[in-house]
């Protein structure tokens, strides 16, 4: 069944004499897809209806500085609560109610498992509807493994549970939620198109040493465990053996930056690959690119990947989480099962002695982002949500 299928719903219709106060509390580490999805949605919640306020942990060394400088930049102003190696869940939340009394919100969602947490508190000191947001579920380090399981008893006392797809939304329930009480919550996606003349396109692509002819695939996540970045690197130097005109774009940021550069030169790769960091205007970036390829062992909706689709790209990813579900189960994109090597690399190469079918993979992907996973319907499931949660 296509993704078309799950996700009708129909714009909400609420009167209200005043907007609703909704807190949304995220944890973030690194700039990303959920702190994507999280400010696409809060910049289309109908205004007359719900009043959005920002806020995130003030982590050590300013991690959160990227999402804030984002969040400002589409004109949201982010509050912090106090956050350290101690991880003061208290002091967190006391201040959070703070938020909440001031802001007289009547709701608190929060994203990602320390915002579970201290929002679980939160709503043991103030009156507040409380709403989460879960995105993946996985096989991680044994801290992160720790947080799971920590998070799915903290879970269930919120008001609602909502799943970021309907992988996660089915590993939920197969925890022991009852189904009932789980909703899918879609990030949605919607993006500028951006057109550039082909002289142009290889004027900006000669910048970054790309030479007439060459394929240049581009990652675009954050440089994390999980993304499988090493993995990707042993599929690329599979790929050059092959396609030699091949360059690797790595795009992002995150903790194995320097064992990932690392690993690059011990395989001798520095020439054809290249660690672009954090990239702020994606749309603009993407026509640069030939195939974009993810290689992720867990995954929830990568928006970097509905990016890639929206901007006309072949993709070429892991089945695993909401993954298939952005592909439309293969028809918009090339799934290759995890952890398989040598078909990633096949997959590739495929796509790239055959332009015509990048080209049909990338018109379809583009039609299916476009029509089928609209920011839209993603925004009327949240309010559609928040009007539940309040019997509004």
């Amino acid at each position: 069944m296509g993704l078309q299928t799950s996700i009708k719903t129909s714009p909400v219709q609420v009167a209200a004499t005043q907007p609703v106060g909704a807190v949304h509390l995220i944890h973030t580490v690194a700039y990303g897809g959920v702190e994507t999805a999280v400010l696409n949605w809060l910049q289309r919640l109908d205004r007359s209806m719900f009043e959005p306020h920002l806020v995130c942990f003030e982590n050590p060394g300013a991690t959160e500085s990227h999402f804030v400088r984002a969040a400002e930049d589409r004109g949201f102003a982010v509050a912090k609560i106090p956050w350290g190696r101690r991880k003061p869940l208290w002091k967190a939340s006391r201040a959070l109610a703070r938020i909440v009394r001031e802001r007289r919100a009547q709701i608190l969602h929060t994203h990602n498992w320390y915002a579970d947490f201290v929002g679980a508190l939160t709503a043991r000191l103030v009156p507040v509807k409380t709403v989460t947001t879960l995105y993946v579920w996985s096989d991680f380090d044994w801290k992160r493994n720790l947080l799971q399981r920590m998070d799915q008893y903290v879970i269930r006392s919120f008001d609602v549970i909502s799943a970021h797809c309907e992988d996660t939304r089915r590993k939920t329930v197969a925890l022991g939620i009852p189904e009932e009480r789980v909703r899918t919550l879609i990030c949605g996606f919607e993006a500028p198109k951006v057109a550039i003349l082909p002289c142009e396109r290889q004027r900006r692509r000669a910048q970054y040493g790309v030479r007439p002819g060459e394929i240049v695939l581009a990652n675009i996540a954050r440089l994390y465990p999980e993304k499988a970045q090493e993995a990707l690197l042993r599929i690329f130097r599979r790929i050059l053996q092959r396609h030699p005109q091949t360059r690797l774009w790595i795009v992002g940021i995150g903790p194995l930056e320097s064992r990932l550069k690392a690993l690059a030169t011990e395989m001798g790769l520095n020439d054809r690959v290249s660690f672009l960091g954090f990239i702020d205007d994606l749309p603009s970036f993407l026509p640069l690119v030939d195939i974009h390829v993810n290689s992720s062992t867990a995954e929830g909706v990568p928006l970097a990947i509905c990016s890639g689709l929206a901007a006309g790209l072949p993709i070429v990813a892991t089945e695993v989480g909401g993954l298939p579900e952005i592909l439309d189960y293969g028809r918009c994109g090339v799934l290759v099962p995890r952890d398989d090597e040598a078909g990633f690399a096949a997959a590739v190469s495929h796509l790239i002695e055959h332009p015509d079918e990048r080209a049909r993979l990338a018109a379809t992907g583009q039609r299916f982002i476009e029509n089928d996973y609209s920011l839209s319907t993603a925004v009327d499931r949240v309010q559609g949500t928040y009007c539940e949660v309040l019997n509004l």
